[in-house]
């Protein structure tokens, strides 16, 4: 009987320490937590207005403890100088709703001057009675115009390039019909200025060929002589210089019976 009873307890003894762990809190893997992202604000740069250059221009408003301002509304440009002036014998405060300067008290025709830099709308009262107002409407300066004068290219001074142009008589195939086959150039700088040229060999309206080249200083040079033959209807062969800074200026070529 004692043996059976032992056994009991140790299997109640086992049943109570299973159910112990059973019933514990289960450890569990915990769920992250999401960081929150941050987005930076990109600042934002306000551009202040200008502040207008003083005009000189002045424009007088009258006080009036009775009346207000007169007149009550004043349009100005930006840089014009207001003049507030107490012309009634009571004492008047005017005060700026804008803030733009401390209250003022003005005796018997004295003044305040002010000079708006900043186009916009102000406000200002009277202190002694606040239901007398008035207003500046400010007009922002206008802006200068530059304008620049355009000056027309001058002449080349006369003496500043050698120029030899010369062609072989030209061959002709019938009326309206000849044939260029060569042709030479040489340019020589005669004063001591750098040059930028184009050099074009023209006929009639047609621009036949053309060429761009420096001459950087006195007696320096360029010469150069045509690419390929061409078929042109008239003998009216010339050569015309576009340098830079000067107007253009045009030789007749030299009709020759060769060139050496």
């Amino acid at each position: 009987m004692g043996q059976i009873k032992a056994i009991i307890l140790i299997t109640f003894i086992g049943l109570a320490i299973l159910f112990s762990g059973c019933t514990g809190k289960q450890e569990g893997t915990p769920t992250p937590t999401s960081t929150p992202t941050v987005t930076a604000t990109p600042l934002v740069t306000v551009t202040p207005f200008p502040e207008a250059t003083p005009t000189g221009n002045q424009t007088l408003v009258k006080l009036d403890s009775q009346r207000g301002f007169i007149p009550s509304i004043v349009t100005i440009n930006a840089g014009d100088e207001i003049v507030w002036d107490n012309y009634y014998a009571d004492t008047v405060t005017i005060v700026s709703n804008d803030r733009l300067f401390d209250a003022q008290l003005l005796g018997y025709h004295q003044q305040y001057r002010y000079i708006f830099k900043k186009s916009g709308t102000y406000t200002f009262y009277l202190e002694q009675n606040q239901t007398l107002n008035g207003t500046v409407i400010v007009k922002a300066q206008a802006i200068p115009t530059v304008t620049i004068p355009l000056t027309a290219p001058g002449e080349l001074p006369s003496g500043t390039l050698y120029v030899d142009a010369r062609m072989a008589k030209l061959a002709y195939w019938g009326p309206g019909n000849y044939e260029l086959n060569s042709l030479q150039v040489q340019i020589f700088n005669q004063r001591n200025v750098p040059l930028t040229i184009t050099a074009q060999i023209i006929n009639g309206v047609q621009i036949l060929e053309q060429q761009t080249f420096s001459l950087e200083r006195e007696g320096s040079s360029y010469s150069f002589s045509n690419q390929k033959t061409h078929f042109i209807n008239n003998t009216n062969v010339t050569l015309r210089l576009l340098i830079q800074g000067y107007q253009p200026v045009e030789y007749n070529f030299i009709e020759v019976d060769s060139l050496s």
